[in-house]
């Protein structure tokens, strides 16, 4: 198989020695960490393959808006309400 092939089913990314790498799920910890060095008001981290993540406050969860799937449930969920605003019965 070549490895120079990025394909979304592995989820991979290239570091910035241009390797190609393939993301990991980071743990509780390390999304806390990196909160506390980038700021907790949105996560956005790229190297993270989490889609969804623990909140900084509060109980639940939040999306990590590094994750092309996250952008695609949320303009989903926005066309649904749009489609039934517009055609409601």
């Amino acid at each position: 198989m070549n490895k120079d092939i990025i394909t979304f089913n592995n989820l991979l990314s290239i570091k910035e020695s241009g390797e190609i790498m393939p993301k990991r799920r980071w743990t509780k910890d390390e999304i806390e960490d990196y909160r506390r060095t980038h700021g907790n008001f949105f996560y956005f981290n790229k190297e993270d393959a989490n889609l969804l993540i623990p909140k900084a406050l509060g109980i639940g969860r939040s999306f990590n808006w590094a994750n092309p799937i996250s952008w695609v449930v949320t303009i989903a969920l926005i066309i649904i309400i749009i489609i039934r605003v517009v055609y409601k019965s």
